[in-house]
């Protein structure tokens, strides 16, 4: 499959974004309606994700294979004059959803069915990680499992595979491979993260008190974000402030300050306000 950027758009569900800020992780503001589009849709696939980690799709995780699979990768990066990247395990975890759930459900796509992409299942399974990721995704059908080597070669032998493996700004790096059969999914996942939450942000929160308690963790600090909703973060909305965070799926964007007038609007984990 083709390697993936970063997902911006993803659904034809309805969809809402709502900008919110707050001065020195105090208040606040609340959302004057949930974002997120259909709830139940978003509880149901991170559910479906963690089943899959589970049970590997019915299927098996080729632990070994994943770890040679970072350091092919890695002496790749070295021979291209590009700097090693880490292992990540909350980019494992979501690499090897990913791939059990392709395996479970026999299509090799970067979208779900339910038209969930590769931003969504980071924002959905590392919970700590500030920043995006992009994926590779390779497939071989065969007697006996491949090797990491022959998975690489099919990375190799596609050039925007292949580059976005080199891309010199990844710093970090997860691997998942599932055996069901005959039939053998890799997922890859390169990233560079911008930050850290410090601790990991519930899925599910009941109010704007949990949200704050894990900003205040985090590293770099957070001195604002924005909620958007995570199929469209594009339109943005004033709010009224308020007591509450209305329910509904939210995208965390913290926002690093350039300057006093120039900020860049990150990725962090998504929740659900119950």
């Amino acid at each position: 499959m083709p390697p993936t950027k970063p997902f911006r758009n993803a659904s034809g569900l309805p969809r809402r974004a709502l900008l919110a800020g707050i001065g020195g992780l105090v208040a606040l503001p609340a959302l004057a309606m949930p974002a997120g589009g259909d709830t139940a849709g978003w509880l149901s696939y991170e559910a479906r994700l963690r089943d899959r980690l589970a049970d590997a799709g019915g299927g098996r995780f080729e632990q070994v294979t994943e770890r040679q699979l970072h350091t092919l990768t890695n002496g790749a990066r070295a021979s291209s004059g590009a700097a090693a990247c880490g292992w990540s395990n909350e980019l494992a975890l979501t690499a090897r959803a990913h791939a059990a759930d392709l395996a479970q459900r026999g299509y090799v796509e970067h979208l779900a069915p339910e038209g969930f992409d590769p931003t969504h299942r980071v924002g959905l399974l590392a919970r700590r990680m500030i920043g995006s990721a992009s994926e590779n995704i390779a497939y071989r059908r065969a007697p006996s499992p491949p090797s990491a080597d022959d998975l690489m070669g099919i990375w190799r032998k596609s050039e925007p595979h292949w580059l976005n493996l080199l891309r010199p700004n990844h710093a970090q790096v997860g691997f998942g491979v599932v055996t069901r059969g005959e039939r053998t999914y890799a997922v890859g996942l390169y990233a560079h993260p911008d930050g850290d939450l410090g601790a990991p942000l519930p899925f599910k929160i009941e109010g704007a008190a949990d949200l704050s308690s894990v900003l205040a963790q985090a590293s770099p600090r957070i001195e604002s974000f924005a909620l958007t909703d995570p199929l469209d973060e594009r339109a943005r909305l004033a709010v009224a402030q308020d007591e509450a965070l209305t329910p509904g799926v939210y995208q965390l964007r913290p926002r690093r300050h350039l300057d006093s007038r120039r900020y860049q609007i990150l990725w962090g984990p998504i929740f659900v306000r119950v």
